[in-house]
């Protein structure tokens, strides 16, 4: 049977725009979380460390990271800058902007996004995996998401 991960030394973080509306926010969490398991590595994903969540009948309930999960607020600058920096030091990261947001054509979404730079979209969030001592330096002065 497998425990949670009290020794963790990888952790997510998604760090959200504070200014953006709030269902935009809850799309966003999702798109970054899947965004970052479809482009992690093997040794990435053996890292976030997946437990599966069973009932008294051995159903799945739901497969969970043993890794440590935060939720962080920021401002648009913020987020882009804290993006850059994650691409530079080449952390798993993603980010999800106002041009990704679903409008009923995929089409429109996908030109929208190759052909906006990102300093001219609206950030509504932005995620990181990777070692809780790399990851920290970047993400302190952000605040807990309430």
């Amino acid at each position: 049977m497998a425990s949670v991960n009290t020794t963790a030394t990888h952790k997510f973080v998604i760090v959200l725009n504070e200014k953006s509306p709030v269902g935009k926010l809850f799309s966003a969490t999702g798109q970054l979380a899947m965004s970052l398991l479809n482009d992690a590595t093997e040794e990435q994903r053996a890292n976030m460390s997946f437990i599966p969540l069973r009932d008294p009948n051995s159903s799945n309930l739901l497969t969970v990271t043993s890794c440590s999960f935060v939720v962080l607020k920021g401002t648009a600058g913020q987020l882009l800058s804290l993006y850059a920096k994650a691409q530079e030091l080449g952390f798993l990261s993603a980010i999800f902007t106002s041009t990704m947001s679903y409008n009923g054509i995929e089409e429109d979404l996908i030109l929208k996004t190759a052909n906006t730079p990102l300093d001219q979209v609206e950030p509504y969030g932005i995620s990181l995996f990777g070692q809780i001592e790399e990851l920290n330096p970047l993400t302190k002065k952000f605040s807990v998401f309430k």
